[in-house]
């Protein structure tokens, strides 16, 4: 067999996408088709979500290593990869996890570091230019402009979003209610049924006492609750909604501003992740829908079924050297795993 021919089977095949958030990690390793051979999941992989850093590292690398070892892989045959990590908010973060993985993983050569923001971008537009907004536990908005100019909210971010907006508005709305000094809501009735708890009362002890308190998941659970009354007409579960709306598409033009975005002839990108936004007949998005058409007209959206891991992946490939082209992410669309998989 010649030379060239050798060395081309010996050469680094495979590409890595992770995306890395407090309430677990995933990966997935891919084929330059974008084919998904191996996927992995780990816990929490925010630097700022764990009392100690080399936590998050840990989580990281187990998410990338189970992906590779079901794609019957090593970490050898990695051409390229693409970190999308909650918690790289500044540059001193960034240069952590350039640090650590320079120390775990020394002959990965090509690599990219970025908020988890970036994730879903290439999801719905696989030029990779775009808004990304992400609503799930909490919301990660990012965008890239057609420079290559970036920006993610980060910090920047002074609203609750999310299932955790959600749940903390419709809380307010129910204690409030209870002490006669805010409207009478459905939310209340629903909560306590949803948590099989006997009264308000009860509720907020659950949520507040200093020994086995309601869990971050408990905590988060309730969001679907809140759309579901939403969508059953109560006022202020619709207000509630309606300001989240507005909220993600406020940071949503922000970030396309930032970016240059707004000073494109083309129309403003905008895909949509996340369990909050994923959700069947969601009514968070009818919301944001119309205040984005207010804040930003002409912006096109694109609703995604894809996991934010799969705009990473999709990342790994494009700064590998793969061709974006359709049908790569309609194989990588085909070949990832159940939603199931990514269930929190």
């Amino acid at each position: 067999m010649a030379a060239e021919a050798v060395a081309a089977l010996t050469m680094p095949h495979i590409f890595v996408g992770v995306d890395a958030g407090n309430s677990k990690t995933v990966a997935l390793a891919c084929l330059a088709s974008g084919e998904v051979i191996g996927a992995g999941r780990s816990g929490c992989g925010d630097i700022y979500g764990v009392s100690e850093e080399s936590t998050a590292v840990e989580a990281v690398l187990a998410a990338v290593d189970a992906a590779l070892e079901e794609a019957g892989a090593d970490r050898s045959e990695v051409l390229a990869a693409a970190f999308r990590l909650a918690g790289v908010d500044w540059p001193e973060d960034e240069a952590f996890w350039d640090s650590a993985l320079t120390k775990s993983w020394p002959a990965l050569a090509q690599r990219s570091i970025a908020n988890d923001g970036y994730a879903a971008i290439r999801c719905g537009e696989p030029s990779g230019v775009g808004v990304s907004v992400m609503a799930g536990t909490a919301a990660a908005i990012a965008a890239r402009g057609p420079s290559g100019a970036t920006w993610e909210m980060g910090w920047w971010g002074q609203h609750a979003m999310g299932a955790v907006g959600l749940m903390n508005e419709a809380l307010k709305a129910v204690y409030l209610a209870e002490l006669g000094i805010g409207p009478a809501t459905a939310l209340g009735p629903a909560l306590l049924e949803h948590y099989q708890l006997p009264s308000v009362l009860e509720l907020n002890h659950w949520f507040t006492r200093r020994r086995r308190p309601a869990s971050h998941a408990d905590r988060t659970g309730g969001a679907r609750v809140v759309t579901a009354v939403a969508g059953q007409g109560d006022a202020m579960a619709q207000d509630i909604v309606d300001e989240q709306g507005r909220r993600l598409a406020l940071y949503a033009q922000i970030a396309a501003r930032k970016v240059g975005l707004l000073d494109s002839p083309e129309p403003v990108a905008v895909v949509l992740s996340g369990s909050v936004l994923m959700a069947t007949s969601s009514p968070v998005v009818t919301a944001l829908l119309d205040h984005l058409q207010r804040s930003m007209p002409g912006a096109v959206a694109h609703s995604t079924t894809l996991p934010p891991v799969a705009g990473a992946a999709l990342d790994a490939l494009a700064e590998g050297g793969v061709e974006m082209t359709r049908e790569v992410v309609d194989q990588l669309t085909a070949t990832a795993p159940n939603r199931a998989f990514f269930r929190t």
